[in-house]
């Protein structure tokens, strides 16, 4: 170390009075850990780093201001001790002729980390377009730099503050501050400018700086961000005098400190940010933001837009995200489309983003070489099917076969097909299977994967569309990670606007799918080893292959929604609307031997007498079952909400309080409660009644399983009157010989109710969900419900007392008078004909005219 530094130089430097050893101790603490003598750590390496010996003397302002003494190679504090001083050069930044204004009077403070210690040509780019917009700029690298480095940046009158303090971008926009402040680099400034070399700068900043300076705002950025709340993204930011002078500017930034990760310090910093400066009255704004055209249509599931390059660049937005180019995940558009699309603004980018990321064209020509198979099944398709091909033959990623299969059309859809799509044909991209008869889609689907040729696979329906970048991101996914199988997107519904799929979790694919069929791609190896599709099952086709090709697999997800998903309700060849999802849901279950999901719900109102054995009893239920039970409390006035709290905590896995407060009456309350429940089947426990049975629910459940044409099953029921205790069951039930009811068995009792309580049935989940509103108008009831459930599929009627109904006085139908048990008998009458089957209705009209007209006139 002495060799390198003369005694002399040091003695100098210490008589000189412009180097405080204290100061440079507590500003640069590695030099202290070190255990160095200061004077001669700034002699030999210090004011390569760009470090000042003192506040009296400016390193980087010295060379700034001579830059011979910077093309010298010589420490600026001892030429101006032996030469400068004696030329009247100046030491320090008070006697420094500043360079005069532009009229943007713009500091930019630049965060830069190399693990290598050496500033990328890429970042030298980028600082050269800061430098034409600013008037300043302060470099802070998060490590110790290469003398060369070091030389280069203040050779061109950057400031430069080095040294790793490992507090990430928010850590050297503290620093970069402090310097500019010390400085008075700010004094005079309108403008500061934070951003980072995170970014590929590809063209200027001009066109930026004159739209966001017409805006009129404190402070803006790039982009934002909108997952967590709405934020600008870090990368770039732009505080204007009124924001960097408040007070609040030097205390948020002052108080950043070292996190564990980055994502650490973007909840802290980067997304509190905006928050935290808006609070205090300043406006912001992003020059990307949802008035650009094109930006709602872009932007992901989690708002955010930089994983949207092309979109952006096409915004005119100068940076490109370098993860853009090197992470598959962090780019839907395709990074091979937007390399391309940087060549054609930037090729000498191009250049600078191959020397920086050296594995991106070996990448790039590898994924090229990816092929896949697409199996496109089609049944009467001929109005939708060409928008469908034509998405497939507009990809970016050609290396594919597209394979059609007809699956019995009548409406000249495959003659279509092989008109306008016949030099495809003729060329093998592709490939038309005939029609072998209607067999439907899975076996459809068979042929298709039986026919294809290529490594990879992934479907397309006849009525949806992929981006033209989907294989592209596929193929890019596939090369990064060429040990997994199975890779999804997320899902766009076209009708709704809303966005499907998630990141893959066993469990919650287990308990309901939410991959669409469209959205993955896979092996061929998978086909081979597991199967193709089930052709028994006639709807959930695609949960039943994901299910299978996911077992003991970790699948990549892309979070973008690169499938445009189309759910016409209205087509009634599509499966999802003629084939019922509840027997589905349940063939699947049953298939791979998974419990039943099932929600119980309790309509509740001031039953503090019975509402705790009810829950009980609901709690206490056995069998192959996930249950949950829903509490709801309908504004009870005695002590049933306290009981419903008590029980909550008791069971605190299972038993749910979905109460909201006030009293809003009975159908308004199970129209809410139905809504709330999810899974295979619902089952109703009425707060004052209680089940008797702790297999109620597995024995309903196993007779739907032995009957899947049933839409649901009633048990008989046990009366028990209060307050006498008696107990009796129902003649109407009693003389039931049936197990399998519809609409005429009904019809054949007087009172049209062989269910009589809502707390002896078991339904289809689904099937019970779609109720229509007209069921919730009048009193919600048995009758009506059950003759909208006879719709779908017979009642099934298991003969045997499960469960216990409390006839009371207080009873919603007990406790009323016999003029308005009339009146309530006619409207549930009048509701059963407008859900009833039209073969049922003469007969329902004919019992609301001669059984309760007269009776009504009587009574009045």
């Amino acid at each position: 170390m002495m060799g390198r530094v003369s005694q002399d130089d040091i003695k100098l430097v210490k008589a000189s009075g412009l180097f405080d050893e204290q100061w440079y101790l507590e500003k640069y603490r590695d030099v202290a850990m070190l255990g160095m003598d200061p004077v001669e750590h700034y002699l030999w390496l210090g004011w390569k780093l760009g470090r000042d010996p003192s506040l009296k003397f400016s390193t980087a302002q010295y060379l700034l201001t001579n830059p011979d003494v910077g093309r010298s190679a010589m420490n600026p504090l001892l030429h101006f001790l032996r030469h400068g001083k004696n030329e009247g050069r100046t030491a320090g930044e008070e006697t420094v002729v500043r360079t005069s204004w532009s009229k943007s009077k713009r500091v930019a403070i630049f965060a830069s980390f190399s693990a290598k210690g050496k500033i990328e040509d890429y970042v030298k780019t980028y600082l050269r377009h800061l430098s034409d917009v600013c008037e300043r700029v302060v470099v802070v690298c998060d490590n110790d730099l290469r003398g060369e480095d070091m030389v280069f940046l203040t050779g061109r009158g950057y400031h430069v503050i080095t040294g790793r303090h490992g507090e990430y971008d928010f850590g050297s926009f503290k620093r970069g501050i402090s310097l500019a402040r010390e400085q008075g680099l700010l004094d005079q400034a309108d403008e500061l400018i934070l951003c980072n070399d995170s970014c590929y700068a590809v063209k200027d900043f001009s066109d930026v700086f004159r739209e966001m300076g017409g805006r009129g705002i404190d402070f803006w950025g790039i982009t934002q961000n909108d997952e967590f709340r709405p934020h600008i993204q870090s990368f770039f930011v732009s505080f204007s005098r009124r924001v960097f002078n408040h007070p609040s500017f030097a205390a948020f930034f002052s108080a950043v400190e070292a996190k564990p990760d980055v994502s650490q310090v973007v909840l802290s910093y980067e997304t509190r940010m905006t928050a935290y400066f808006n609070a205090l009255g300043f406006t912001w704004d992003t020059f990307i933001n949802a008035k650009t055209p094109g930006y709602l249509a872009h932007v992901n599931t989690k708002k955010n837009i930089t994983q949207r390059p092309l979109f952006l660049l096409d915004s005119g937005c100068p940076l490109v995200k370098v993860k853009a180019l090197n992470k598959p995940f962090a780019n839907h558009d395709g990074i091979r489309s937007t390399f391309a699309a940087v060549g054609k603004i930037n090729s000498f980018s191009q250049s600078e983003i191959l020397q920086h990321l050296e594995d991106l064209k070996g990448i790039i020509d590898a994924s090229n070489d990816i092929m896949f198979s697409l199996v496109m099944p089609f049944y009467n398709r001929s109005t939708v099917i060409r928008r469908a091909i034509d998405s497939v033959l507009s990809q970016t990623h050609q290396s594919f076969e597209l394979i059609l299969v007809d699956d019995g059309s009548d409406d000249g859809t495959a003659d279509m097909v092989r008109d306008a799509y016949k030099s495809e044909i003729e060329r093998g991209r592709l490939i038309l299977l005939d029609s072998e008869g209607r067999k439907g889609v899975s076996a459809a689907r068979n042929r298709g994967l039986a026919r294809a040729t290529s490594p990879w696979i992934g479907y397309v329906d006849s009525d949806n569309l992929i981006v033209p970048e989907f294989l592209e991101v596929f193929s890019l996914l596939i090369q990064a990670h060429p040990k997994h199988q199975f890779f999804y997107c997320w899902h766009r519904n076209v009708s709704t606007g809303e966005i499907g799929g998630g990141h893959y979790n066993r469990a919650q694919l287990l308990d309901g799918n939410f991959i669409d069929l469209g959205a993955i791609v896979h092996s061929r190896k998978l086909f081979e080893q597991r199967g193709g599709f089930d052709e028994s099952l006639k709807r959930l086709v695609d949960w039943d292959l994901i299910i299978r090709y996911t077992h003991e697999l970790q699948p990549v997800c892309i979070g973008a929604p690169m499938l445009l998903y189309s759910d016409d309700q209205s087509d009634a060849s599509r499966i999802s609307v003629r084939e019922s999802m509840d027997d589905a849901r349940i063939a699947i279950r049953r298939k791979y031997k998974m419990h039943f999901r099932v929600t119980t719900i309790i309509p509740t109102y001031n039953h503090e007498r019975f509402i705790e054995a009810a829950i009980e009893s609901a709690v206490a239920q056995t069998g192959h079952i996930v249950h949950t039970v829903l509490v709801y409390d309908d504004g009870s006035t005695d002590g049933t909400r306290d009981i419903i709290k008590k029980m909550v905590e008791k069971y605190p896995k299972i038993v749910r309080d979905i109460s909201r407060g006030d009293n809003r009456g009975i159908s308004e309350t199970f129209k809410y409660c139905i809504k709330k429940a999810v899974g295979d089947f619902t089952a109703i426990l009425e707060g004052d009644d209680v089940w008797t049975d702790n297999e109620k629910i597995w024995k309903q459940i196993n007779f739907l399983l032995e009957n899947p044409q049933c839409s649901m099953v009633f048990s008989k029921i046990l009366v028990k009157e209060l307050p006498s205790g008696k107990e009796r069951t129902l003649e109407r039930q009693e003389k039931l010989v049936k197990s399998i009811l519809d609409g005429g068995d009904f019809l054949a009792e007087p009172t049209m109710n062989l269910i009589a309580n809502f707390s002896s049935c078991l339904f289809k989940g689904a099937l019970l969900r779609s109720v229509p509103e007209r069921l919730f108008e009048g009193r919600f009831n048995e009758i009506a419900l059950a003759f909208f459930m006879e719709r779908h599929g017979p009642i099934g009627f298991l003969n045997e007392a499960l469960s216990i109904y409390h006839q009371h006085p207080q009873g919603v139908w007990t406790g009323s008078s016999k003029a308005e048990q009339l009146r309530s008998g006619r409207r549930t009458r009048e509701m059963v004909m407008d859900v009833a089957r039209d073969i049922y209705q003469p007969a329902i009209a004919d019992i609301i005219h001669s059984r309760y007209r007269p009776r009504l006139e009587a009574a009045s």
